[in-house]
């Protein structure tokens, strides 16, 4: 096995901010998602987008249905949690200099795992979401809806971009280990 590669000083510090602020990402954004579907009114300032929801969040929407709707955002939610968390190892283990090994190309697949595994969520829990926000108007006036938009498509190709990465720097490790092994 070839020993890890030295990383220069620039990069090591840039991977610490982002292990850091991907870790930030792993405790701000349930609060977000929790105040935006709790204190939709109040929290509006915020102009933070939670998508496939089908409807407006508001405090006209009874809690009961905004809380139910809350529980069922909470797979895709977690989907971006995993990828973050995962974000957050392959970062400091480049931090480390431990750039080809086995555990940050592990995080890395599991980033793009955690995409793929999102979009998907997204897209089956807008249904239940969509229908207990929009339940409160009463018998004619619910609605379920699912959505495929281009933010959905850019978090394919992005979690696509990244498989390829984790695949490539797979193989330039199996490529150097081969090549360690004729010396």
């Amino acid at each position: 096995m070839v020993p890890p590669p030295s990383v220069s000083p620039k990069l090591a510090r840039l991977s610490r901010v982002m292990a850091a602020l991907s870790a930030a990402g792993m405790v701000v954004l349930p609060v977000m998602v929790a105040a935006a579907f709790l204190y939709p009114d109040s929290t509006q300032w915020m102009m933070f987008n939670i998508s496939h929801t089908g409807a407006t969040l508001s405090d006209a929407i009874p809690i009961q249905y905004r809380v139910d709707a809350l529980v069922c955002e909470i797979v895709p939610l977690g989907l971006v949690l995993w990828a973050l968390w995962s974000l957050a190892q392959v970062f400091a283990r480049y931090a480390k200099g431990d750039v080809f090994s086995a555990e940050p190309l592990r995080h890395l697949h599991n980033v793009a795992r955690a995409l793929f595994l999102g979009v998907l969520a997204d897209f089956v829990m807008q249904a239940p979401i969509s229908y207990l926000l929009n339940y409160w108007h009463g018998p004619g006036h619910r609605e379920i809806s699912l959505s495929f938009g281009t933010e959905d498509a850019a978090r394919l190709f992005v979690a696509g971009a990244v498989l390829v990465i984790a695949r490539v720097m797979a193989e330039a490790r199996r490529v150097a280990d081969e090549n360690a092994g004729f010396v």
